[in-house]
This record gives structure tokens, sequence and C-alpha cells, in this order.
């Protein structure tokens, strides 16, 4: 892997990285406002952004082990100390970076997922408790019932 296209293929992962924070920013907004239908769309960018993400780091991998490093962070250090220029180091580092605003963001994304799977359960236990309990608003069929507690109105 020469200098250059080592530095425009981290140019070109370094994209990829950022498109996919964008992403992930999108589907972190759109939980934080409860938008389900923005969400559907969301994901299929966000599978395209990591399959991109994915081609790029693999490629980078391959490249490391044709130049006899290891497929890793360590590897593109020794890369880095053998060839790379401040260009290459600023690059990697940004890539290096953006890995890790991805991590966060994803845990921020799987504790909001938690939160509205939380509520959505909470309000099915309260309409599973409804339609078991005598006073349930369906019966076994999801046909209305009315509650049949009290005396009626016309009762003396």
């Amino acid at each position: 892997m020469s200098p250059n296209e080592s530095l425009h293929s981290l140019k070109l992962e370094n994209a990829a990285w950022q498109a996919l924070l964008q992403v992930m920013q999108e589907e972190e907004q759109a939980l934080i406002e409860g938008d389900a239908d923005r969400l559907a769309l969301l994901n299929t960018a966000k599978l395209t952004q990591l399959q991109s993400v994915s081609e790029h780091a693999r490629s980078r991998h391959a490249d490391l082990l044709a130049a006899g490093h290891t497929p890793d962070h360590p590897g593109m250090d020794a890369w880095l100390t053998q060839h790379g220029q401040p260009e290459h180091r600023a690059r990697w580092q940004q890539l290096c970076d953006m890995e890790l605003e991805a991590r966060a963001m994803n845990q921020r994304v799987g504790a909001l997922i938690d939160m509205r799977l939380t509520s959505t359960r909470q309000a099915l236990n309260v309409l599973i408790h409804a339609a078991t309990s005598q006073s349930g608003l369906y019966d076994q069929a999801g046909q209305a019932v009315a509650a049949h507690k009290g005396k009626p109105l016309t009762a003396a």
C-alpha cells in the first residue's frame, strides 16, 4: 500500500464514518421525538453506511496484512511509524475518534430504544390487565364490553 493510496483510502473511510454518524444522529433524534416512521427509513440508510464502513475496514486490513502488519490498531500504528505522514496520522486519529463517537452514540440509541420498549410493554400490560379483569374493556373475542360494577343509574 503506497502512502498516496493509503491516504486516499483513509479519506474514503473517514467519509463513510461521517455518513454513518450522520445517520446515527438522525436515528437518535427520531427516537427522542418518537418518530417511528422515520426510524424505518433510517434503518435502511444505516445498514448501507455500516456496509460501506465494513468494506473500507476490510480493505484497510487486507492492505495492512499485505504490508506485513497485523490488521488492527497496533498494525496501523506500526504502518504509520514506517510510512505515515502527518496527514495520514491525522486521518487515522479522526477515524479512531469517529469510531469511539459511534460506539457512544450506539449506546445512547440502545438506551432510548430500551426506554421506548419499556413504555410500550407497560402500556400493553395495562391493556392486558384491563381486558382480563372482570371489568375489562374487551372480551376474549376482542369485542367491547361494558363494566358491570355497581348499580345501574335507574336502580332505586
